[in-house]
């Protein structure tokens, strides 16, 4: 049987709007806010230990994602030496880290795809989904490297 004009195939490439994100979020009921940054659109989402941003910039959609742990600069060779790891033995997403203000770094996570194209609902869904998850295992393994700067406890946490 024909599908109605009106349907829409989950495969289908349309142009990429971030609503579409906004859409993946809430059909996967986690909560999401929409910002404004320096005049463009953030869809912001997050857990305990993380803040996870989502931006259209030049074509292409990014993924950036702050942990909560917050090593001081005293430990920049440790932070140096986890991320290399971590970057050098996995896919996704790339860690890197940088002074957040005086005596304090910031790790981040970021992952990007291009979407000039277009992207179709599966894959956009595909790409968040995998970017949260990645995000999430990537901040449980730094918890598991840093373990004396993790100050929050996780009370929804299925393990």
């Amino acid at each position: 049987m024909p599908q109605s004009p009106t349907a829409h195939d989950p495969n289908d490439i349309q142009e990429f709007n971030l609503d579409a994100v906004a859409g993946i979020l809430q059909d996967e009921k986690l909560d999401y806010r929409i910002d404004e940054h320096d005049g463009e659109k953030v869809i912001r989402t997050g857990f305990i230990n993380a803040a996870i941003s989502f931006i259209l910039l030049d074509g292409s959609l990014t993924m950036e994602a702050m942990w909560r742990g917050a090593p001081s600069t005293d430990a920049a060779a440790q932070v140096l030496a986890a991320t290399n790891e971590w970057n050098l033995t996995q896919f996704a997403p790339t860690i890197r880290f940088f002074e957040l203000n005086e005596g304090t770094l910031a790790i981040n996570a970021l992952r990007h795809v291009v979407v000039s194209a277009g992207m179709s609902h599966n894959q956009v869904g595909s790409y968040v989904m995998s970017s949260i998850e990645s995000v999430v295992q990537c901040f449980e393994w730094l918890e598991q490297q840093f373990p004396d700067l993790v100050t929050w406890k996780d009370e929804h946490h299925d393990h």
